[in-house]
């Protein structure tokens, strides 16, 4: 009897022991296909970042090339005072018919005398005329964008500031005006103008305190680019 039993202890035991062993085999296959799978999914992670990352340096490097070279652009140069070489009195047929002609090259030279228009009954010019100017020359094409006049102690004068690469009045197109213009008056054009010829047409002339309407006109300043 104790043979027996001791038969069937064995037997239990080696029972035992193989079925721990069986069941352990699955759960150690799953655990490793489990690790090689997580080692799997991180090597994938780990290799998109690092494409990601390379990604990100490649724009970066693409956006520091592209501003590196982006064209600047060159800053104007500034204005600055340009001297006519002449100034002659033009009327309505142009140098033939302007106003006191002996007298306007005083406004380059002697601003204290300067030009003098005639003398006219009425602002409109006694409706003899439609207007009466001043040419000056530059002497060649040139960047204009302001003028600047000094003109008699009386207001009233209608002007328009005419500019062209032609000493033709059709050739000189309006750019800038005033109306009952005082004594200094500052014309600054919309955009520059490149021209040779400046034209003062005064359209309308203020009083004079004698009675009677004129204009004088002390100095002009060119300013812009050669």
């Amino acid at each position: 009897m104790v043979a027996f039993a001791v038969l069937g202890y064995a037997a239990f035991e080696f029972a035992g022991h193989v079925t721990s062993h069986g069941a352990a085999q699955p759960a150690l296959a799953a655990g490793q296909q489990a690790s090689k799978a997580a080692a799997s999914a991180s090597a994938a992670s780990a290799s998109a970042a690092s494409a990601a990352a390379a990604s990100a340096a490649a724009s970066a490097q693409a956006a520091s090339t592209a501003t590196a070279t982006a064209p600047r652009t060159a800053a104007a140069p500034p204005l600055r005072t340009i001297a006519p070489v002449s100034a002659e009195a033009f009327g309505p047929d142009g140098t033939a018919d302007g106003d006191n002609p002996q007298n306007a090259g005083r406004v380059l030279t002697d601003p204290a005398d300067g030009w003098v228009t005639q003398w006219y009954a009425t602002a409109n010019f006694g409706a003899l005329k439609q207007g009466t100017g001043l040419l000056l020359d530059m002497g060649h094409t040139v960047t204009i964008a302001t003028v600047r006049l000094t003109l008699g102690s009386y207001p009233g004068t209608n002007l328009e500031l005419r500019l062209g690469t032609s000493p033709v009045f059709g050739a000189l197109p309006v750019v800038a005006s005033a109306n009952n213009a005082g004594t200094v008056l500052s014309l600054s054009l919309k955009a520059p103008v490149r021209a040779r010829y400046v034209l003062l047409w005064f359209t309308k002339l203020p009083p004079n305190g004698a009675g009677t309407y004129q204009e004088f006109v002390h100095g002009v300043t060119v300013q812009g680019r050669r």
